[in-house]
């Protein structure tokens, strides 16, 4: 989730480290795996939108550009154009509507649950899931999203 908003794969690791010491220093006590999850996603998320309002970014390579750094030989050509496209597409989604989907398709969490950590109504969340479906379509097609 940092990676898809930030970017970069520094700035990207710069962001989970934050969220790492957050989580050393903090005395809350989780009640589950899945509360830790959702502290994890919420603080990420949390931090992004701070390294988005700070003015002084420093400028580091886009995710498009990244050398590829898997060790294993990809299955075929066309795979890797369209996990690129797609990657690409979902970067270009605001970061809202990037958010929702990392989290309801990565993640697996309900409209419901990711309202609670956006602090929104879930059809507020439900919208930004059709808006960005609807814009990467439109992208990896080729068109122009309305």
């Amino acid at each position: 989730m940092a990676l898809s908003h930030a970017k970069s794969v520094p700035d990207a690791e710069d962001i989970m480290q934050d969220v790492f010491v957050k989580l050393l220093k903090s005395t809350l006590v989780f009640e589950d795996d899945e509360h830790l999850k959702a502290w994890l996603i919420s603080t990420t998320l949390n931090r992004c939108r701070e390294m988005h309002r700070t003015t002084q970014r420093r400028k580091t390579l886009p995710v498009a550009e990244l050398p590829d750094t898997r060790t294993s030989p990809p299955a075929d050509e066309k795979t890797i154009t369209k996990d690129g496209a797609i990657w690409n597409a979902l970067g270009s989604l605001p970061p809202n509507m990037r958010s929702a989907m990392h989290l309801h398709y990565v993640e697996g969490y309900s409209a419901e649950e990711i309202a609670t950590m956006a602090q929104c109504r879930p059809s507020t969340v439900r919208s930004w899931l059709f808006r960005a479906r609807k814009k990467m379509k439109f992208a990896l097609e080729g068109k122009d999203a309305l």
